[in-house]
């Protein structure tokens, strides 16, 4: 069973499946515009040549390392505040998701690969009036063929049982909540948990309470991108593409140094600049978004900050904002900008995978032993099970508690025994 992972967020990117995980930016660029740059060959540092079948007239150039080309005013940036999934520039950049996902499998370029999909949405997206939901399942299901490099790979989401939309914020809790083992933690799963995630354009902040989300969760357009607009006023660049690759990698000093072209001796440090914005985005952006949404501290037992942005934020200066109590509250994640993608993963592990072990199950206590044998080799069974008599009681709660968020994204209410 293959799953894929995907994460569309408005400033990256976030991939995974069982053979690696990636972040690139929510940006690519013409591949015509690269060559006529006068730089030969575009396909360097691991960027990729993309093409879909029903655009074929079109190629373009996505990867990690887009900034080499120095073509920042000519990126493509799949940015939006609203109607982003109903815009092509956004539909091309999931297909070159899945293509980059499907590159790991060499044996896609034989024969089609099918794949079972997770993407998450924000709960706003979730409302009845949103049509997201109705536009990512006709994107998602079906086939998709992608020209990689000159190479035609095919892609088959055969039908909706073959995709899951959860809440996105609940990618981070379940990655929590489940170790590489997928092993529960009941820290986490069992807890009240506090979520705000700092993205690219939004930052977003919801609830869990054993593994449920809440309905009610908070939008709001202050995200990454207004950092990197006011370091642009005040550096005088409106390279916005330069700037975010520069706070995502300081030299070895620690120093923001800013790359206005390729010309090394050009570039400045603008460290002064850049640590005063960063704090000033903590004290008044963020940390007013920690005390408003948890007005009761008690609530819950930790508050989870996670996403891109969240390991820009200066600590100290939002300690001395909201006080000893709530900081203590706080739980900072390593990689952060994996967090969501990593649960979304898992959730689609213990969704599919449980299912697929839970039917064998059943199939061996129904077949003769002389079958048992080969009923087991066509059935993908997870590492993690020590008997066959019974499903493990915790894999099957969190699978019933996926079945019950993709239930309430149907509008359907589920409501599970204790």
């Amino acid at each position: 069973m293959n799953i894929f992972a995907i994460d569309l967020g408005n400033k990256r990117i976030k991939m995974k499946s069982e053979r690696g995980e990636y972040s690139y930016p929510s940006s690519y660029l013409n591949a015509e515009q690269v060559v006529t740059g006068g730089l030969g060959s575009e396909i360097i540092e691991q960027n990729y040549h993309f093409q879909t079948i029903q655009d074929s007239t079109n190629s373009f150039i996505w990867g990690p390392n887009l900034e080499v080309y120095n073509l920042p005013e000519r990126m493509i940036d799949t940015y939006a505040r609203s109607g982003r999934m109903k815009q092509k520039k956004t539909i091309r950049i999931f297909e070159f998701a899945l293509g980059r996902l499907v590159m790991d499998f060499p044996e896609a370029f034989e024969s089609p690969l099918v794949v079972h999909l997770m993407l998450g949405l924000s709960i706003t997206d979730m409302h009845q009036e949103s049509d997201t939901i109705d536009m990512l399942k006709k994107l998602a299901v079906g086939q998709h063929q992608i020209i990689i490099g000159g190479r035609v790979v095919t892609i088959i989401i055969p039908s909706e049982e073959f995709l899951s939309i959860i809440p996105q914020y609940m990618g981070t809790v379940l990655n929590l909540a489940f170790d590489q083992d997928y092993q529960r933690n009941r820290r986490f799963s069992d807890g009240r948990i506090g979520v705000i995630d700092i993205g690219g354009g939004t930052i977003l902040i919801n609830r869990s309470v054993a593994l449920n989300p809440s309905p009610i969760g908070d939008e709001r357009f202050e995200g990454i991108q207004n950092l990197i607009k006011e370091i642009g006023r005040r550096i005088n660049s409106t390279k916005s593409f330069l700037i975010e690759e520069m706070l995502r990698s300081v030299d070895s000093e620690g120093n923001y140094v800013y790359p206005p072209n390729s010309n090394v001796q050009d570039s400045k440090n603008v460290s002064p600049i850049v640590e005063g914005e960063i704090e000033r985005y903590t004290r008044f952006t963020v940390a007013p978004l920690v005390t408003e949404n948890f007005p009761d501290i008690e609530e819950v037992d930790f508050i989870v900050v996670t996403g891109g942005g969240a390991s820009l934020l200066a600590k100290e200066a939002l300690k001395d904002e909201i006080g000893e109590e709530y900081f203590s509250r706080l739980l900072f994640l390593n990689e952060s900008e994996f967090a969501n993608v990593r649960g979304f993963y898992k959730g689609g592990y213990l969704k599919w995978h449980s299912s697929n072990e839970e039917l064998a199950v059943e199939a061996r206590r129904e077949k003769p032993a002389e079958l048992q044998e080969s009923q087991t080799r066509d059935v993908i069974v997870p590492p993690i099970r020590n008997t066959e008599t019974s499903m493990d009681r915790e894999l099957l709660e969190a699978q019933q508690k996926l079945q019950a968020l993709q239930s309430e994204i149907d509008g359907v209410q589920i409501e599970f025994e204790n």
